[in-house]
């Protein structure tokens, strides 16, 4: 901002000094100086139009400079108006607590013209370096919101569900920890009698993560509907995690990898044949058995090794049961004195809810994860996917 387009207001109950440090300043190029008399009519004047800078003196009758700061700073205006405090130099135990309550700097008196244009000047290029990064944060916080309702947008929201005359009652749900996360979560059909599901989670956090986990989603669905569309055959769950190894290896500098679960359900009998790239084991919910871990082997995560072999694994859900498959943020959640939610209480909490249709399961158990971290910050993506068998 060139000088003579600064804004500036010179508050100061004594009119020797305020006509004094009004003509030094436009001596110094600055065209639009205003003045105050008293600190009443300086935020009068500040609220109706915001000053780029205030020069304001220590003692006024009526309202002080330490009466103005402490109003500034209340209603948050110092940043868009920085001040320097005007103090003769027995006023300087006066100046240091205006300092502490936010005042930019101090002028002594009488007034120096080359430590005026020195502080002044520094004042009003912290003040445009402040609304520069201003500036910056909004559009980054904008490009970050944009994101993550992209991320969003690129997992299911509608699921198969016994309302629509379906065999199978699947829903998901996924919370990331910061704008974007790397958890993941899929569903689509391969044809009328088959069902993929998935549910991973990338190793890193924030946009590098969310980035990976488009490509994995990605890759997950290209891989499965072009392996049939090209073999005329389903593929198994092992050959595809396979071909999306090979593809997660390449061009990764980072190490990136990613765990993931997924599998083909068969409608019509319940069986799941599927795969277990280093993920948390599911969840089984087994009518008014305790939930239990789905006993699996495990397999390499994705994006590790090139040479990696994966191992294929079957269960059947039976009329009445169902799978609950979370990533690792859910046991992790952490409550105000530094607990863990836990593997142990998502079981005793099943025990209650699992019995739930999947959308409700899901919303229950949310609640519950949630309201046991209160009002710890989220550290790590959390996402749930149910799938059942009425």
């Amino acid at each position: 901002m060139h000088s003579s387009d600064v804004k500036l207001l010179v508050v100061d109950d004594n009119p020797d000094n305020r006509e004094m440090l009004s003509r030094r300043l436009k001596r110094l190029g600055y065209e639009q100086v205003m003045i105050a008399c008293d600190g009443d009519e300086a935020l009068a004047m500040n609220a109706e139009t915001p000053f780029d800078a205030m020069l304001l003196d220590v003692m006024m009758p009526r309202k002080s400079g330490i009466e103005v700061l402490e109003q500034l700073r209340s209603e948050n205006r110092l940043e868009d108006t920085p001040v320097i405090m005007i103090s003769a130099a027995t006023e300087l135990d006066t100046v240091v607590r205006c300092l502490e309550l936010g005042a930019e700097d101090y002028l002594p008196k009488p007034f120096n013209p080359v430590l005026l244009r020195a502080r002044l000047g520094s004042v009003l290029e912290k003040r445009a370096l402040r609304a520069e990064v201003r500036r910056q944060l909004n559009r980054i916080e904008a490009e970050l919101a944009e994101a993550r309702r992209q991320q969003l947008s690129m997992v299911p929201t509608d699921f198969p569900s016994v309302a629509d005359g379906l065999p199978i009652d699947v829903h998901a749900v996924m919370h990331p920890a910061r704008e974007v996360g790397g958890d993941l979560y899929d569903c689509f059909s391969l044809d009328e009698h088959t069902l993929c599901i998935a549910v991973g989670d990338v190793s890193d956090k924030g946009m590098p993560a969310a980035l990976f986990m488009a490509r994995t989603r990605s890759l997950l669905r290209a891989a499965t509907l072009q392996y049939v569309e090209a073999t005329n055959r389903q593929p198994a769950p092992s050959e595809i995690a396979t071909a999306m190894n090979t593809e997660l290896c390449k061009n990764n500098p980072l190490c990136m990898f990613v765990t993931l679960f997924f599998g083909f359900v068969d409608l019509r009998s319940g069986v799941m044949r599927y795969v277990n790239c280093g993920h948390v084991r599911p969840f089984l919910l087994q009518g008014d058995k305790p939930a239990a871990e789905l006993a699996s082997i495990n397999s390499p995560p994705l994006g590790v090794m090139e040479a990696a072999r994966f191992r294929d694994a079957e269960h059947s859900i039976a009329p009445g049961e169902g799978m609950l498959i979370i990533s690792d943020g859910v046991p992790d959640m952490l409550e105000p004195a530094g607990a863990s939610y836990g593997l142990d209480r998502l079981v005793t909490d099943l025990h209650e809810v699992g019995h739930l249709p999947a959308a409700s399961l899901t919303a229950a158990l949310s609640e519950r994860v949630f309201g046991f971290a209160g009002d710890t910050p989220q550290t790590d993506d959390v996402t749930m996917l149910v799938i059942r068998r009425p």
